[in-house]
């Protein structure tokens, strides 16, 4: 999966209503729901499969699971859909593909909805399926602000480190994490944002000691990007400040959180990684809204009281968005339950 994939992944538009819904149950007849995912991702299919089995068991469901290729490959999303279609699915959850691939299997997606089988994206958006998303930008950027705070106890200095190039996305959660915080933490002092390199360049390899220099009563970093996320932590260990200097960054597409990227400095409790939700969740929110459409209903914006291990999501009706909101944070003391196995 690109980098440029993997900073999408939270990329959603707020908006506003209250409707409440509720699950359909088990079906009279047992239907089916295909489920279509891709290998690779660092495991992170696996816990989706895991969520998706438990809503479809729990909704008297049959589950049918294609493993459609790699990253990109619109051939083989076109053959899941298309063999979906000639087993009467009753719904169809895929995941959602790079833009250039995703428009290959568009036609797809439409055949299915002509015989009258509702479809579902999971991760990025795709037109005329509802997107089940994760986390909106504002959720995402809040989750780190607050993972910092609490780590600092709300007071001190700290750095926010973006990245270059950058993808809209992070301009969006450096504005968010910004304003978040100067109106929810007063006695945090933004001492200033610096830019990383991607691991492209030398720059990160010396940015810790850079910016202690800098700033000496320095207390706590953001890492908005991956990259940096793995990077920087590890120097904070070398130079002996863990536990004075904290820091929180973006896993990308964790949960199962890549331990030997990340794992060594949660660990040591040298960093606290922010996912945009935990992908059990995301398979189990997935089918249920499969199942939901498969039954004949239809989305309202507002609240969807989901049940189960999900609780209650909204939905946006601009984007045809369903949005689980529950980014999650690792630590030092949850990393058993998240990191890689």
């Amino acid at each position: 999966m690109s980098r440029t994939v993997a900073l999408m992944l939270a990329l959603a538009v707020v908006t506003a209503g209250v409707l409440a819904a509720s699950s359909s149950g088990a079906a009279d007849t047992q239907r089916t729901i295909g489920l279509i995912t891709r290998q690779g991702a660092a495991g992170f299919f696996d816990p989706i499969e895991t969520g998706a089995r438990s809503a479809a068991t729990a909704l008297g469901d049959n589950l049918a699971v294609t493993e459609a290729g790699t990253w990109g490959d619109a051939a083989a999303q076109i053959s899941g859909i298309k063999s979906l279609i000639a087993q009467h699915a009753a719904a169809i959850a895929f995941a959602t593909d790079e833009p250039a691939a995703l428009k290959q299997v568009r036609p797809a997606l439409a055949q299915a909805r002509a015989a009258g089988i509702p479809t579902v994206s999971f991760q990025l958006p795709s037109p005329g399926s509802v997107w089940v998303n994760q986390s909106s930008p504002a959720q995402f950027a809040q989750a780190l602000a607050d993972a910092l705070a609490s780590q600092m106890n709300q007071k001190g200095q700290f750095v926010i480190v973006s990245c270059r190039p950058a993808e809209s996305i992070v301009s969006s959660w450096l504005k968010l994490t910004k304003a978040y915080i100067q109106r929810r933490y007063p006695r945090m002092q933004r001492a200033g944002v610096v830019y990383g390199d991607l691991g492209n360049g030398n720059v990160d390899t010396h940015m810790f000691s850079r910016l202690m220099k800098a700033h000496p009563q320095l207390r706590g970093l953001i890492f908005l990007c991956p990259g940096e996320s793995v990077i920087v932590p590890p120097q904070v260990i070398q130079a002996h400040k863990v536990g004075k200097v904290f820091t929180v960054g973006n896993g990308a597409t964790c949960p199962p959180l890549d331990e030997g990227y990340f794992g060594r400095s949660v660990r040591r409790g040298a960093e606290e990684i922010v996912c945009p939700g935990d992908p059990v969740k995301l398979g189990y929110l997935t089918v249920w809204a499969a199942d939901y459409l498969a039954n004949g209903h239809t989305f309202a914006p507002g609240s969807v009281n989901v049940g189960g291990p999900v609780g209650t999501v909204q939905y946006y009706s601009q984007n045809e968005e369903l949005r689980l909101g529950q980014p999650i944070t690792i630590t030092k003391a949850n990393l058993a339950q998240y990191g890689s196995k």
